[in-house]
């Protein structure tokens, strides 16, 4: 009975550890093992219930171990990597049944190249000298299917201070990586053929894409950090529209238009552009991005078209355009 009470104070340090896990960078903890030094000895006058004892009881630990075997995907290994038994919550990320796996090494789960690495080398010797290890795992399950995992492997010692298991908890994260990927990807898609730039909610530059750059005529040393109005006319910064521009989108309203800006040098450039208020967790705005697409030569064509238009209304005689191929008449003066 003694053993089991050593080796449940050892499991609590497992179950604290991987309360912190999420906080935790890999290789970072201190070894799994019993009571901390510092803790005095039981008093003989605790109560029977132990409601005094700062150390929980077995009963207690058992239980806490049991609803995280309830909710957290669980699987043990020996120190050399060989798995011990596993949970139904992990048997279902990998696709495996418990007789496909136990007495396998733990390097069935990794890709190939990273077997043979240093790095997972490593990661068992820290592991074997009693350093927990917590991070983000890409895991290769049954026929070659790709998961991910946030996951804590905790060495766990025994009655002689020994480490003799390892204890992971883990939750599968596979779906949330393919949705950022998803959304990853549609933003790089996105950057490659929209002029994009990023503000702070003030209108302070962030950063911008080289499309957005070759528009204005800029690099981004010399718009990052100074303010959006660098590029509008005077007038128009110092106008009430122009104020209320910013502050609708700081109401989390976005904003799409054509846009005239002043680029580098005075430049003047045409955008067909949306400003998109980006919110955080709390649905408050923190940045607003930009899409863009340069129209610059569509409204100088639309302008001469307008010029060349009006000259020729005001001609003291009749003036008649048509197709070169069929003879369509495409316009007539008045």
């Amino acid at each position: 009975m003694l053993g089991k009470k050593e080796e449940s104070i050892s499991l609590e340090s497992a179950v604290a550890g991987h309360a912190g896990a999420s906080d935790a960078a890999p290789g970072e903890g201190a070894p799994a093992g019993g009571a901390s030094e510092n803790t005095a000895p039981a008093d003989a006058g605790e109560n029977a219930n132990g409601a005094d004892r700062a150390t929980p009881s077995v009963e207690e630990l058992e239980a806490t171990l049991a609803a995280l075997d309830k909710s957290q995907a669980t699987i043990e290994f020996r120190m050399d990597g060989t798995i011990i038994k596993a949970n139904d919550l992990f048997l279902g990320v990998v696709g495996y049944s418990l007789e496909e796996i136990a007495g396998k090494h733990h390097s069935m789960f990794v890709e190939p190249d990273y077997r043979e690495s240093a790095e997972y080398k490593e990661f068992w010797a820290a592991l074997n000298r009693g350093e927990y290890q917590a991070a983000e795992y890409k895991r290769i399950g049954k026929g070659g299917k790709e998961v991910w995992i946030q996951a804590s492997y905790n060495p766990i010692s025994g009655p002689d201070g020994k480490l003799y298991k390892v204890v992971k908890f883990a939750t599968d994260v596979t779906e949330q990586k393919l949705i950022n990927a998803d959304f990853q990807g549609q933003i790089e898609a996105i950057g490659k053929s929209q002029a994009t730039i990023e503000f702070q909610m003030d209108g302070t530059i962030i950063k911008a894409n080289d499309l957005f750059l070759g528009v204005v005529g800029y690099s981004l040393e010399e718009v990052a950090g100074k303010h959006h109005s660098m590029f509008v006319e005077p007038d128009y910064k110092d106008s009430a529209e122009y104020k209320e521009f910013w502050e609708a989108l700081n109401r989390g309203e976005f904003q799409a238009a054509e846009y005239k800006r002043i680029g580098k040098g005075g430049k003047e450039v045409w955008i067909q552009a949306s400003y998109n208020p980006i919110m955080d967790l709390n649905g408050k705005p923190f940045k607003v991005v930009k899409f863009a697409t340069d129209i610059t030569e569509r409204i100088e064509a639309d302008a001469q078209s307008a010029r060349l238009s009006q000259m020729v209304e005001g001609m003291p005689i009749g003036v008649m355009m048509c197709e070169l191929e069929n003879l369509e008449i495409t316009y007539l003066n008045k």
